[in-house]
């Protein structure tokens, strides 16, 4: 089962199942308007996967704002879970790093308690501010799983549309042509996490990693019970809208691929890379990744294996609604 930071108190030991120890800050969407349901998605799937032990979840603004975000988080736990796990508020904009929230003092009381990876997909403004007010907590992060980034070396091109959170870039680098959406919404949060010791995996948000959901993966979904039913249907309205702009058969996922990379380590293709925050003219700021021996080291995660999707999939089916 999954636990949080508030459902103990701090003198008590972690469950020792196995599982990874795992804290999630999503932006989830359920609804409408339509937005990616991709964080609503890999919700699901750390619940399913069996792999990952998820202490807290915590909801940030970015795909959608926070006063949409948290009740969807709040409405599929409450079918994830026997009452102990609920979503805990986190920033609602960047200037809220330098403030704390529920989320970040409970991100540092299960810190306090063991060491977590943190699964970041959307603008780092939680994570950067428990660092900033909690500095000691920084050996306390196994690895932060943020969603991010463009490479300037040779990289198959993405989706062209704006519209969307994720990017795209020109063949060889020479140009980026789409938004680094988590880095708009607040780079000095990313900053603070390069500046830091923590060791960081950064996961592309574009569709050229392979990875993207169509009518027919929604149709699989589908087939599942409980929560899935409610992301399902705005899944099918993203999808339609994506088709309105680009002509695309399908949307990106990189929330889903983030989780993955977490659950299933050493299945996507990652490498050794640099990062660092840039702003290429006339884009705004976004993360951009490069193969180079000197600069702030991260894992750079890319492409993913053939078996991904069908992997991602099977983890979301496994959730089951739990009985009330």
């Amino acid at each position: 089962m999954i636990v949080t930071a508030a459902a103990c108190r701090s003198s008590d030991a972690p469950p020792d199942d196995g599982r990874i120890a795992t804290w999630l800050d999503i932006s989830p969407a359920i609804g409408d308007p339509p937005r990616n349901p991709g964080d609503a998605l890999a919700l699901l799937q750390a619940y399913g996967s069996g792999r990952l032990g998820v202490r807290g979840v915590s909801v940030t603004f970015g795909n959608v704002p926070l006063e949409r975000g948290l009740p969807a988080a709040q409405e599929l736990l409450k079918r994830l879970d026997s009452g102990l796990l609920r979503a805990w508020r986190g920033a609602s904009a960047p200037d809220e790093r330098a403030a704390p929230t529920e989320a970040t003092e409970l991100l540092q009381e299960a810190l306090g308690k063991e060491p977590l990876t943190i699964v970041a997909t959307g603008p780092m403004t939680t994570v950067a501010s428990v660092l900033l007010r909690h500095p000691a907590m920084a050996s306390r992060i196994q690895r932060v799983i943020l969603v991010a980034g463009t490479s300037v070396d040779s990289n198959p091109p993405g989706p062209r549309s704006e519209s969307g959170p994720y990017l795209a870039t020109t063949p060889g680098g020479a140009g980026i042509s789409a938004r680094d959406a988590n880095v708009e919404a607040d780079a000095p949060s990313l900053q603070v996490l390069l500046d830091s010791p923590v060791a960081l995996t950064v996961v592309s948000p574009s569709l050229a990693t392979g990875i993207g959901l169509d009518a027919a993966d929604l149709d699989r979904l589908d087939e599942g019970h409980g929560p899935i039913k409610l992301i399902t249907p705005p899944a099918r309205a993203w999808l339609q809208a994506v088709r309105g702009v680009d002509d695309a058969t399908a949307f990106a996922v990189p929330a889903m691929l983030a989780v993955d990379v977490a659950a299933h380590p050493g299945d996507v293709r990652c490498e050794a890379a640099v990062a660092s925050v840039a702003t290429p003219q006339p884009h705004g700021p976004r993360l951009l990744i490069a193969s180079s021996t000197e600069g702030r080291r991260v894992t750079w995660c890319h492409t993913a294996d053939p078996g991904a999707k069908a992997r991602i999939i099977a983890d979301v089916l496994r959730v089951r609604q739990l009985p009330r």
